[in-house]
């Protein structure tokens, strides 16, 4: 709750001209002397009829609604040096009865006003005018609020390093031209519903103490919001960007919302700093070639994208998050599109209290995304993190599952040979298991081989053993075990090719059960 320039509590900063003329009508007006109308009369003589019709209603205490008592444009036109006098208390003969500011609603400017460096002492609200000429306020120092509530600025809305104390309004106002507001200071900033028409609207540095909100508001040229500080919350839900947005480096001590919010250019999001929570659920990144950068992007609280959807690139590289949702993203169909190196989270899903389900999905995402082993390090932490040992072998297979890809695509073979072997015999380390079915397959290979009509003793002198082919086959092939059969027994003379797989069999044996050995002890991976 705050009061506006009448002392009547309203419910926020972006109470609409509705609600004014509601305040109006219930009667509420000052008590002034007549002695202070007569007096004021010497400063009205200069001043067109629609003007002293402008102060009488003013020194009354009232809204002077052009609107509703000149139907004709030409009759509520004012001039701006008029304007500047009355809102600086320069207007010889007239001062508004504290706490009362300037409210006007329905005039129509037509030329230049001019209140740069200006110093403004109490509230000004100008409802639903319309600025013909350009509207300079740069460098000045309002002591109360200023609103344009559905006002009109066909030429340049020029608020560069103004000083407001209170709030400042555009709910609903349209811009044709320039809106220059780099370096601006306000409590507050309210552009609900607000459409700039222009090639540029200029918000580059400013600081607002409180919350900004933009929530529906349009932005048909380029937009630039970088380096503001927003000791609030920062409000731009459901609102349209047609061409470039720029936040780099925005810093909000509250939640930034983006929800719904449409975006057809680039999104340039890079090094904002976000202390609470960032929404951007729903919100449609269209542009194909233009990236929406989340560079170094840093979200204390809940970074929610659910259900958003990224038609172009984005880049999330070494974007820092307390806590990430995916859920439901639709991410582009080329995978080098989606840049995620160097992200850093605590927690992260992709189905909302479903975390076997969430961690099936992030895999599948993560396929969807370009390849850096960190992006599947990371995933395989988190899953361990949280007592998912499976899952996390699971990601840790799938990054050197997509990292053998990549072997293939630069034409290294021998990686991606060395890659796929140990993908078969050992699953990367992870499935140790793996490589036990090559070798009991070979040692009843080498049972079936080596049979005893094929069989001799080594030194035909020797006394005659009992000959064991499962024992004859398992000692070929285990390395460092002797079981001695090997030495008693070999195959006969004219059996050329047993012999020759004799040591074939050995060969094996050193490649496969060291492999085995590694992936048990943890040393493969």
């Amino acid at each position: 709750m705050r009061l506006n320039p009448l002392g009547v509590a309203v419910a926020s900063a972006s109470s609409s001209a509705n609600c004014l003329l509601a305040i109006f009508s219930i009667g509420f007006l000052p008590i002034i002397s007549a002695a202070t109308v007569a007096d004021s009369q010497t400063g009205l003589k200069e001043l067109t009829p629609t003007e002293q019709w402008v102060i009488a209603q003013l020194a009354a205490g009232k809204e002077a609604n052009l609107g509703r008592q000149f139907p004709a444009d030409r009759d509520r036109k004012l001039r701006g040096a008029f304007l500047k006098d009355l809102v600086t208390g320069e207007l010889p003969g007239f001062k508004p009865p504290p706490p009362h500011g300037v409210i006007i609603s329905g005039a129509i400017f037509g030329e230049l006003i001019n209140l740069g460096a200006a110093q403004i002492p109490f509230h000004v609200w100008l409802i639903k005018c319309q600025f013909n000429g350009e509207a300079i306020f740069s460098y000045a120092n309002v002591t109360g609020g200023l609103s344009f509530t559905l006002s009109h600025f066909l030429k340049g809305a020029v608020f560069h390093s103004i000083k407001v104390r209170d709030y400042i309004e555009f709910n609903g106002a349209c811009f044709e031209d320039v809106a220059y507001f780099a370096g601006a200071e306000m409590d507050s900033l309210s552009a609900q519903g607000a459409e700039f028409r222009i090639p540029h609207a200029e918000f580059e540095g400013i600081k607002v103490r409180g919350d900004a909100d933009f929530t529906r508001a349009r932005f048909e040229g380029l937009a630039s919001f970088a380096r503001s500080d927003i000791g609030g919350n920062f409000e731009a839900g459901q609102a349209r960007f047609q061409n470039s947005v720029g936040f780099a480096k925005l810093k909000v001590e509250g939640d930034a919302s983006f929800y719904r919010a449409l975006f057809e250019g680039t999104a340039q999001f890079a090094g904002a700093d976000i202390s609470g929570n960032f929404e951007a659920g729903q919100a449609r990144f269209q542009n194909k070639q233009l990236a929406a950068n989340f560079y170094s992007m840093k979200v204390g609280g809940d970074a929610d994208f659910g259900y958003a959807s990224f038609d172009g690139p984005v880049a999330f590289r070494n974007a820092n998050f307390d806590k990430l949702h995916l859920s439901g993203v639709l991410w582009p169909n080329a995978a080098a599109q989606v840049q995620m190196q160097g992200m850093n989270y605590k927690y992260i899903d992709a189905v909302a209290e479903n975390e076997p389900k969430s961690h099936e999905a992030l895999l599948k995402s993560a396929e969807q995304w370009s390849y850096t082993a960190d992006v599947y390090t990371n995933l395989e932490t988190f899953f361990l993190s949280h007592g998912y040992r499976a899952d996390a072998d699971e990601a840790f297979i799938a990054g050197k599952v997509r990292e053998r890809k990549e072997y293939f695509l630069s034409r290294d073979w021998f990686g991606w040979l060395r890659s796929w072997m140990l993908d078969l015999l050992v699953g990367y380390g992870r499935q140790p298991w793996r490589a036990g079915i090559p070798c009991s397959v070979l040692v009843l290979l080498g049972c079936v081989l080596f049979s005893p009509k094929k069989m001799e003793p080594q030194n035909p002198d020797d006394t005659p053993r009992v000959y064991n082919r499962f024992w004859y086959s398992l000692g070929l092939f285990l390395p460092f075990v002797d079981l001695q059969s090997n030495k008693v027994w070999k195959p006969k003379a004219n059996q050329t090719f047993l012999r020759n797989y004799m040591r074939v069999h050995i060969l094996l044996g050193w490649i496969l059960v060291p492999l085995v050995l590694a992936a048990v002890t943890g040393l493969l991976k």
